[in-house]
């Protein structure tokens, strides 16, 4: 019997307000894209995402983590006039002000019904201004406990990191549901004796070996 659903945050609870992860509100507003090659910016993010797996513990390490990021990324791009107060300003709003993501329309419903069936558990690859980003949406509450992969200095990649609330709340074989956007994350959490759901809120995916939902509310 089920009696926890996990559920990841990007894509699942919210999403990028401009579309894209890293390019925040504030990047668009300093920096012309149109002045960088797509190509450039795409190799640039690639070639620094390794800073971004690092353990993080607070918003201050959040921070600096975010401005080595950006800094790196625009220095590569040879952006035209290029200062530091730009990649200060781009960090700050990454991590400290909440204009970067949206909630889903409905999620504080759907999770509040889902809460009265199972115990929810959020596993997310994410530093820890997500955590003031469910406080805001007023779900934090909702959650039994919250996995923060930069806190745990682990990803869903790598496997290990399913492992926290497997052991924390004892979860045998088939009593959780796992729900993220990616199938390949997917894939591992059933290596983990998850049960698994493929999330779609774009309503993008045609077909998958794994039941497709569009919403929480397809759960029940």
């Amino acid at each position: 019997m089920v009696k926890y659903v996990i559920l990841d945050f990007g894509m699942v609870l919210a999403y990028p307000t401009t579309g894209n992860w890293h390019i925040t509100p504030k990047f668009m507003e300093l920096v012309d894209i149109s002045k960088i090659e797509r190509e450039s910016l795409k190799k640039a993010f690639n070639n620094n995402k390794e800073i971004l797996d690092r353990k993080v513990l607070n918003l201050e390490e959040e921070y600096n983590m975010f401005l080595e990021f950006y800094n790196n990324v625009l220095l590569e791009c040879k952006y035209p006039n290029y200062n530091i107060e730009i990649s200060k300003k781009i960090a700050y709003n990454r991590t400290y002000e909440s204009d970067k993501y949206k909630p889903y329309d409905s999620i504080k419903e759907e999770l509040t019904e889902l809460s009265k069936k199972y115990k929810l558990l959020l596993l997310s690859d994410n530093w820890p201004d997500a955590i003031d980003s469910l406080k805001e949406y007023g779900i934090y509450d909702l959650f039994s406990r919250v996995y923060i992969s930069s806190i745990y200095g682990q990803l869903k990649k790598d496997g290990d990191f399913f492992y926290n609330p497997i052991k924390d709340f004892n979860i045998a074989e088939g009593e959780a549901i796992f729900i993220d956007d990616s199938e390949k994350l997917l894939e591992i959490a059933v290596d983990k004796g998850l049960k698994v759901i493929l999330m779609d809120r774009e309503g993008r995916i045609e077909k998958s070996k794994f039941k497709i939902i569009h919403n929480l509310k397809n759960i029940w």
